[in-house]
């Protein structure tokens, strides 16, 4: 995985194809055995798995290309990244890649391609929730010093985006879980939690869970979060899930 997947990584071009074959092969083959004897083989993904693992390998594994170059081949990236072992290795990359210091100082655009990438992971693949969040969670609590401060508020705003999207595709207590958390250390810019809020009630409507409200309506009560959300009209979002709560849910304060 590391030789096919970090940028940089020097592979021996007589052994790329064996690499491929042999993470296609573990990723796709199922065989079954009997008394230490196989006793049946099925290979049916393997060419399509190792083709998505050398198509991947080459665009994200190429020097030339920056990101202008990989916009273009995003289809073909989401394309294959519906294989699993393809999504994995996609995500490492993207960790290797956006875990250099320099790499947010050099994007212009709102959203990096790296970082709409894990949209795509999170979509597709459930399993690799915990890895997308942990991820995101370590770019947000990271340093990034060669940005200013308001810059700083737009990349975190950017990851806050990447939680919310994680959690609208059902990873929803780990993610309030995390932002809960960063509200009680005090350690994170208000403005970014009421960031969250707002965006987490644009795409939450009920039936609500007990656990997911045990968790969220203590932020939106908080001091800090509580009548400091603006809103458009006479439409109010925080007090509409507040009571809907109050008047649904039995509350253990």
């Amino acid at each position: 995985m590391q030789s096919l997947f970090k940028p940089g990584a020097r592979i021996n071009q007589d052994h790329k194809h064996k690499y491929i074959h042999i993470l296609a092969y573990a990723a796709s083959v199922v065989e079954a055995w009997k008394k230490n004897k196989r006793v049946s083989i099925n290979k049916d993904e393997l060419k399509s798995t190792s083709k998505a693992v050398e198509t991947v390998h080459n665009l994200c594994c190429n020097e030339n290309k920056g990101a202008s170059e990989l916009v273009a081949e995003l289809s073909t990236l989401y394309q294959c990244i519906r294989f699993p072992v393809v999504a994995m290795g996609v995500l490492r990359w993207v960790d290797w890649t956006v875990s250099e210091p320099r790499y947010f100082q050099l994007q212009t655009d709102h959203t990096p391609v790296h970082l709409a990438l894990l949209d795509e992971i999170s979509t597709c693949h459930q399993l690799l929730h915990p890895q997308v969040l942990q991820l995101l969670v370590k770019l947000f609590e990271t340093e990034h010093s060669q940005l200013d401060v308001m810059e700083q508020l737009e990349l975190k705003k950017t990851l806050l985006d990447r939680m919310v999207h994680l959690l609208s595709r059902g990873y929803v207590l780990p993610v309030v879980g995390y932002i809960r958390k960063c509200l009680e250390k005090l350690d994170t810019d208000i403005s970014l939690i009421r960031y969250f809020v707002t965006e987490v009630l644009d795409v939450i409507a009920p039936p609500y869970t007990s656990d997911f409200v045990q968790l969220f309506l203590p932020i939106l009560e908080n001091d800090s979060i509580a009548g400091t959300i603006k809103t458009e009209g006479e439409h109010d979002p925080v007090a509409e899930f507040i009571a809907h709560c109050k008047s649904n849910f039995i509350l253990v304060n």
